[in-house]
């Protein structure tokens, strides 16, 4: 008989998503997140969320996290996704998860990770200190650590030791290069893959869009049955009920890919689930964006209303951790390598090899 942390590890919890859901229905409304993007990081909304223990769900209480399997985090990562909360939840998770996997503790406060742009050029060397830029990094300046892997390692590097450019993604959240000159880190002595970043980050920021398509899908739905137009609630027209059908497949479907391959991730790699899942979740993102402005007309892109909020979000997270263009090169090429197509698609633990 499974032991009741296995039947977790594999169960979404009910209690947990009602919580989170009720949280960021009262915290982070539209006016909140508008002010984000002119103030920055919500410290108030920040530190809430650090009483309950929500930025590191996930990651085990052993090493410095609030407990939980994946599925909880992803649970806390989507229901923060679906209101457009302005904090670096997935960042500091995902530097906890790199930590973990390095044998180092999880960091504490605020973190964020380095993304691996190609035009990065920082190199640790052979005293252990590390020099040069790290570019496109999320929430670099309200971080405090950067977790990076370099060649095998996972180092820990303190933000305060960075010159910290400026800039910002296209949901208006900060993102940033942080240039670093022999400073020190704090390295981990466990090796680690070095695809573990792309596959943690891909699969998080699919997790993300998700959420926020369900959301798009939601508020468009409800927007149509109560704007009337010609005497009768546009939701009635066929056109606009094509639309909310587009949102509800788009949505349904990324919500189903993102929870197998959740479900798959709790016990391999599942590089193929994960970059295929971002790929599709992706894909299906800009539908949803189209659909849904489309329905909604230009409201939808006005400051006190959330859509514009929600869909600069997924437009921001399709480019990061792979892009379509990238994604789709990258499968095809694997599978096209692979020795047999039909044992390919109907092995359960695919094992071809994606690229770091």
């Amino acid at each position: 008989m499974n032991s009741g942390s296995q039947i977790n590890a594999y169960t979404f919890d009910a209690d947990l998503e009602a919580m989170v859901e009720q949280f960021f229905a009262e915290k982070s409304g539209t006016e909140v997140v508008a002010q984000a993007e002119i103030g920055g990081l919500p410290t108030g909304l920040w530190d809430a969320a650090v009483e309950l223990g929500l930025p590191l769900v996930g990651l085990p209480e052993s090493a410095g996290g609030s407990g939980g399997s994946l599925l909880d985090a992803v649970t806390v990562q989507r229901a923060a996704a679906r209101h457009a909360a302005p904090l670096p939840l997935a960042e500091t998770y995902l530097a906890g998860r790199l930590a973990a996997a390095a044998g180092l503790p999880v960091p504490s406060g605020i973190a964020t990770v380095a993304p691996r742009s190609q035009r990065d050029d920082a190199r640790r060397t052979s005293d252990g200190l590390v020099s040069g830029t790290f570019h496109d990094v999320p929430w670099g300046s309200a971080a405090s650590v950067l977790a990076a892997v370099l060649c095998d390692r996972v180092v820990l590097l303190n933000i305060s030791d960075a010159v910290i450019g400026s800039g910002a993604d296209f949901a208006g959240q900060p993102r940033q290069s942080l240039t670093f000159s022999e400073a020190r880190t704090d390295d981990g002595d466990n090796p680690v893959d070095p695809r573990i970043l792309g596959r943690l980050g891909a699969f998080l920021r699919s997790v993300q869009m998700a959420g926020a398509m369900e959301a798009v899908s939601t508020l468009t739905r409800r927007y149509v049955a109560e704007r009337v137009q010609f005497g009768r609630p546009i939701a009635q027209f066929q056109a606009v009920q094509q639309h909310i059908v587009t949102l509800a497949q788009m949505a349904s479907m990324s919500t189903l890919a993102v929870d197998r391959t959740a479900l798959a991730l709790t016990g391999r790699d599942a590089d193929f689930e994960v970059f295929a899942t971002k790929l599709v979740v992706s894909q299906n993102a800009l539908a949803s964006v189209r659909a849904a402005h489309q329905a909604h007309g230009a409201i939808g892109m006005t400051r006190e209303y959330r859509l514009q909020q929600l869909t600069r979000r997924l437009h921001a997270w399709r480019s990061e951790f792979g892009d379509e263009i990238a994604l789709a090169a990258e499968l095809g090429t694997a599978v096209a390598a692979a020795a047999s197509l039909p044992r390919l698609i109907t092995n359960p633990h695919r094992t071809f090899q994606l690229k770091p």
